[in-house]
């Protein structure tokens, strides 16, 4: 993959220096891939293979995918994802040195039919048709991405290698042969008032929303409700409450606009269907 890069960050830079030190930066041409190489403001640095399949596992990939590499370097994160885990797979990258690498890398892997290349610059490129978006690009290239990242539909996967986005928290973070891995799950807008109904319960309940973290309150017949252990992940929203008995109930279910439904149950508390529909 390809990193830009940013003045700002002092790991980058050393690891700059090392590839400088052993003589693997090249003069930019448009010869033969080197690691190392320079390009407008970017630094291609590959990511290792052990990386990529804890990235794409943490992602939850599948062959129902259809996975974006941003600045995709020689291609071997969507070869990778395409051979091993069946994905469709795209890799955006700007450098025609790049682009015949990755090629080449598919027909070699026998997943050219799964796995193609893009010539564009990494903002232009639509996102609207991926579930899996790969990166590995530096903060300054991150915190201009993130807003896009965030309005893309919920349940949306994004995995980094190394960088994170700012005060946008990681759902997930896994370090392999050294190296930090981060995935973020695009969360559901759950924010405001909702009429949770559980049989014949009905329950009043008010979320507050930053992200992915959320905070609910609950209201019953002009009561106070206890609300805890609130988690927001993509589309899957669970929590727990108390129901009309006074018995434990923990709720689990899925987002959609502004609907969401589930089960709901605990030990010794029969399961039951709940909905819920936002004022």
């Amino acid at each position: 993959m390809r990193e830009r890069r940013n003045s700002d960050v002092s790991l980058w830079g050393l690891a700059l220096a090392a590839l400088l030190a052993t003589g693997a930066v090249a003069a930019q041409s448009a010869g033969a891939p080197q690691i190392g190489q320079e390009s407008r403001d970017s630094v291609w640095v590959p990511t290792p293979e052990r990386v990529i399949r804890r990235m794409l596992q943490m992602a939850d990939t599948t062959r129902e995918d259809l996975v974006v590499d941003l600045g995709s370097g020689d291609g071997r994160i969507p070869v990778y994802a395409a051979k091993h885990f069946g994905a469709r797979a795209v890799g955006v990258e700007l450098e025609e040195n790049l682009i015949r690498l990755s090629l080449e890398a598919a027909r070699a892997q026998g997943v050219a039919d799964r796995a193609r290349f893009v010539r564009q610059d990494l903002f232009d490129y639509d996102l609207a048709s991926a579930t899996v978006i790969a990166l590995y690009i530096s903060p300054a290239v991150m915190t201009r991405l993130k807003p896009r990242l965030l309005a893309l539909k919920p349940g949306t996967r994004v995995v980094s290698h190394f960088f994170t986005l700012e005060e946008w928290e990681p759902d997930e973070t896994i370090r392999v042969e050294d190296r930090t891995a981060h995935l973020w799950v695009v969360p559901a807008d759950v924010r405001g008032v909702w009429t949770v109904r559980t049989g014949e319960d009905v329950l009043r309940v008010t979320i507050e929303q930053v992200r992915q973290r959320i905070e609910l309150r609950g209201e019953r017949a002009g009561h106070e409700v206890p609300m805890i252990g609130a988690r927001l992940r993509g589309t899957e929203i669970a929590f727990t409450s108390f129901d009309a008995d006074g018995d434990v109930r923990h709720y689990q279910g899925q987002v959609a606009g502004a609907r969401m439904s589930g089960a709901s149950g605990s030990q010794g508390v029969a399961p039951v269907r709940w909905s819920a529909t936002r004022d």
